[in-house]
């Protein structure tokens, strides 16, 4: 049951970073997709929480979703900041090498074990997220020394969200109260980075941000939501690099939607992310 929760989740998120990328491809404005998409993943969350009855805000509660709202918020940040000083084909798979102190964290700390051929199912597949961002085409020297401190920053704060919530689950507190905060931090944040200002951007370009920002949100939601859950009932060495491969997701997308050109990196990624669930399934 969680492999499949977990292959959910992955593809209901990889859905959300995809409407982003729509959002991107129509020159949306960043700061109201972002916002549009917290605003409505915390209704998301509110919603989910309602209805389990999980409402309850106690200060470990609200404290892990602070410390999880500001992983995300403040490591989207960095990530953005990285990029734009240094190659992405390095960027990406290093901030992705969060997977692996989570994985990390399951197996030492909480006596997680797992099977040889689930080992080399993970090994498979954290080797296709890092791989799939690489453009052979892309120059990879780096001029700015700040990148590194954008990179090592961004790692662990999306550490914090990926392996805050395993924590929060071996602590049997409710992950949608603590989502729903971790939302609420990012609407602040971004929120108040828009009423501060700065250069004013188009009227289309924040409804376009906007508008992509409120659907890619509702699959935010029901990916970190159906996450939760599959780390309730089982491994989170094995499902959090599962739940990882939505950056493939969003790959598959574009080049199905947008007709990309599947690159020589992208079909062999592909080849191994099929190979590590064959062989986590075995």
């Amino acid at each position: 049951m969680w492999f499949i929760l977990a292959l959910f989740s992955s593809l209901t998120f990889g859905l959300a970073g995809f409407m982003m990328k729509i959002s991107s491809h129509h020159k949306g404005s960043n700061n109201y997709l972002l916002l549009g998409l917290y605003v409505s993943g915390a209704l998301g969350f509110l919603w989910w929480m309602l209805q389990t009855g999980v409402a309850l805000f106690t200060w470990p509660i609200i404290l892990f979703g602070i410390m999880i709202g500001f992983g995300s918020a403040v490591g989207n940040l960095l990530f953005m900041k990285a990029l734009e000083v240094g190659p992405a084909s390095l960027t990406a798979p290093l901030t992705n090498s969060n997977i692996v102190l989570t994985v990390a964290m399951s197996i030492l700390i909480y006596d997680e074990a797992i099977s040889w051929t689930e080992t080399i199912g993970v090994v498979l597949l954290v080797t296709a997220i890092s791989l799939l961002p690489i453009d052979p085409n892309e120059s990879l020297r780096i001029r700015n020394i700040a990148w590194y401190g954008f990179v090592l920053t961004a790692t662990l704060l999306f550490f914090l969200r990926n392996g805050g919530l395993k924590i929060t689950e071996e602590l049997h507190l409710p992950n949608a109260t603590i989502l729903f905060i971790s939302y609420v931090v990012g609407i602040i944040w971004f929120g108040v980075g828009i009423l501060r200002g700065g250069q004013p951007e188009p009227p289309r370009a924040r409804s376009i941000g906007w508008w992509w920002g409120l659907g890619a949100g509702v699959f935010s939601f029901a990916g970190l939501q159906i996450y939760s859950i599959a780390l309730s009932k089982g491994p989170a060495s094995i499902i959090a690099p599962i739940f990882a491969t939505n950056s493939l997701i969003v790959a598959l997308l574009s080049i199905l939607i947008y007709r990309e050109r599947l690159s020589l990196m992208q079909s062999f990624c592909l080849v191994l992310l099929f190979s590590g669930l064959i062989f986590i399934r075995i």
